[in-house]
């Protein structure tokens, strides 16, 4: 029996500091987005400039939303510049991008028309 491949993928952009993830992002616990943003995380923690794509990302739940905060609270605390991309034709892209804006008002939460 083969490993299931995973349905998402989180990779370094063509930039320093950038980020995109892509896919369906359903994975069955907080420990399991950890796992897969652990380099996004460690990323958060340097000073400089981070910018996460997540425009590409048909389905995160809510763990996913979690951890995905969690990396923002890392680079809260590293005092990184931070833009997150995201789509407005994806609805939970825009309810999050409102929940982002309340939550870290210091960061830029864009989405795309």
């Amino acid at each position: 029996m083969t490993p299931q491949k995973p349905e998402y993928s989180v990779e370094r952009g063509p930039s320093p500091g950038a980020w995109i993830l892509r896919g369906v992002m359903r994975l069955d616990s907080a420990d399991a987005y950890a796992r897969a943003f652990e380099p996004l995380e460690a990323a958060a923690a340097e000073p400089g400039p981070l910018t996460i794509d997540i425009s590409n990302v048909v389905f995160l739940n809510s763990s996913g939303i979690r951890g995905l905060a969690d990396v923002l609270v890392v680079a809260r605390r590293s005092r990184a510049h931070v833009t997150v991309f995201g789509s407005a034709a994806v609805p939970w892209q825009k309810k999050l991008a409102l929940s982002f804006t309340g939550l870290f008002p210091e960061f830029e939460i864009r989405l795309d028309r």
